[in-house]
């Protein structure tokens, strides 16, 4: 079942940001020897979850890894899966799982491939979900809990029935998931449904490349589920994006870098699951970029509510210290595709108020990251509705501005919301102003800081209509 977290925003947004969250990297889409993955057994001598963890866990920026074998087993190694090899991933995952170090989950694909049908991602249950009886050697039914083949239906409504679970669209086309097997019904082109809203967290931003056996983190998926995320919310769906390995092949972390990043306070399943279900995740390229993307300090995969204009804030922090190339903020609404609003070029962050919305209407925005080497981030969005007697007072009160990085040591990134005039300054503690300088029409500006002493210094920006101040800290 997926969760909404919902804030109520007056004139100043309820604060969900005062909860510290940390970033963790990995992927929830792979496949051992118990299905059809672990393809280069013979070569690696691993061929279990279990040895599949322990090789993961030496990957680079990897802090968790969610085995799914296909849930049915057809032919042998096609992709040959029995139930008795599902409780046992589920306790190898428990026996391998390090909380707070790294993260073992094990659950299962659940579909087919054919025309109309589709691959779904579950975690949660702890019982298979099939439709096969008498494979394989074995005699009953290969599954514990029965949904016909193509009832998708079923599945998520199986799936929002469970308060422990979710789904997450595998690689989805867009004639998918159809439950009468036409076009028509496909999840991307029939009316949107609730039940399946709560059951769906999200799509992968990219997805394999499914039989690579690179492990040099550099055989990236040419193709995307761009359009697709944006399909289902333009229909009405409250979903994120993540990225897929899909791995069928001993190199669990380091086919390329793309990674499903969550942010959750600590490295905790229940605190994984949870960031899932609350689509507090996004899907990046870069195997160690931090991205920010917040509505007045509420993260992406919140749904708010509230009589304020809404500013939003995107914070770009590569670890290896790569730039920014742009920032896109797009924004749409049930009925409407999502369009760009709001662009930064090479710059680290970007700060937008959104002063043209309609009351009662429930928009969605997320952040577009491309990098100066063409990596690519997308985010998942914040949903917002605003009421009738819509206000401007957090805007003229305290002008909207965004830094990065703080501690800083050479160069200090600002973007401003309403950037017409504006003026910047840094004091120090003794109240020395140590630079001050006026803008016009520049949404974001770089400061070279490197001749600054080390040590706490106050960061203001001012127009006509007000003044903030924020902490800056020179290392």
């Amino acid at each position: 079942m997926k969760i909404f977290i919902s804030g109520l925003l007056f004139f100043f947004c309820a604060d969900f940001s005062a909860q510290t969250y940390n970033y963790y990297f990995g992927n929830l889409h792979s496949h051992t020897a118990f299905s059809d993955g672990n393809k280069d057994a013979a070569t690696f001598g691993i061929s279990t979850p279990s040895g599949s963890y322990a090789y993961a866990k030496l990957s680079q920026n990897f802090d968790f890894l969610g085995i799914s074998e296909h849930n049915h087993y057809s032919n042998k190694n096609n992709p040959g899966f029995l139930l008795p090899d599902y409780q046992n991933g589920l306790n190898m995952a428990d026996e391998a799982n390090e909380d707070g170090r790294f993260l073992c989950l094990f659950g299962m694909e659940y579909g087919v491939s054919s025309n109309y049908n589709g691959h779904v991602i579950v975690y949660g249950f702890n019982q298979l979900i099939g439709w096969e009886s008498n494979v394989g050697g074995q005699s009953g039914n290969n599954y514990d809990i029965f949904n016909a083949k193509t009832d998708y239906d079923g599945l998520f409504r199986k799936v929002k029935n469970n308060p422990d679970a979710f789904c997450y669209l595998a690689h989805p086309y867009h004639t998918d998931f159809s439950n009468d097997g036409t076009y028509a019904a496909a999840l991307a082109h029939a009316p949107y449904n609730a039940a399946y809203d709560s059951a769906i967290v999200g799509v992968p931003l990219r997805s394999g490349l499914a039989t690579s056996k690179d492990t040099t983190y550099s055989n990236y998926p040419k193709g995307n589920y761009f359009g697709y995320f944006k399909n289902l919310l333009y229909i009405g769906y409250h979903i994120g994006i993540g990225y897929d390995h899909d791995n069928h092949y001993t190199n669990f972390g380091r086919s390329n870098g793309g990674r499903l990043v969550i942010l959750a306070p600590s490295l905790t399943r229940q605190n994984l699951m949870s960031a899932m279900k609350q689509m507090h995740f996004y899907g990046s390229d870069d195997f160690n970029a931090k991205i920010e993307f917040t509505m007045n300090g509420n993260i992406m995969g919140s749904v708010l509510s509230g009589n304020i204009y809404p500013t939003f804030n995107v914070i770009h922090n590569d670890m290896d210290g790569e730039q920014a190339d742009s920032i896109k903020i797009w924004r749409g609404s049930k009925g409407q595709y999502a369009q760009v609003v709001h662009t930064s070029l090479q710059n680290n962050t970007s700060t937008f108020t959104d002063n043209n919305i309609t009351p009662n209407k429930e928009y969605y925005y997320f952040a577009e990251i491309k990098q100066m080497d063409g990596q690519w981030i997308v985010t998942s969005p914040i949903w917002y509705t605003a009421s009738e007697a819509l206000s401007v007072k957090g805007n003229t009160e305290d002008i909207k501005f965004n830094f990065f990085p703080n501690p800083v040591s050479k160069e200090l990134d600002i973007s401003v919301a309403d950037c017409d005039t504006y003026s910047i300054s840094i004091t120090d503690v003794s109240s020395k102003k140590v630079f001050e300088k006026e803008y016009h029409n520049e949404e974001a500006v770089r400061i070279h800081i490197h001749n600054f002493q080390s040590g706490v210094y106050l960061l203001t920006v001012k127009n006509s209509k007000g003044s903030a101040v924020k902490k800056l800290i020179v290392e």
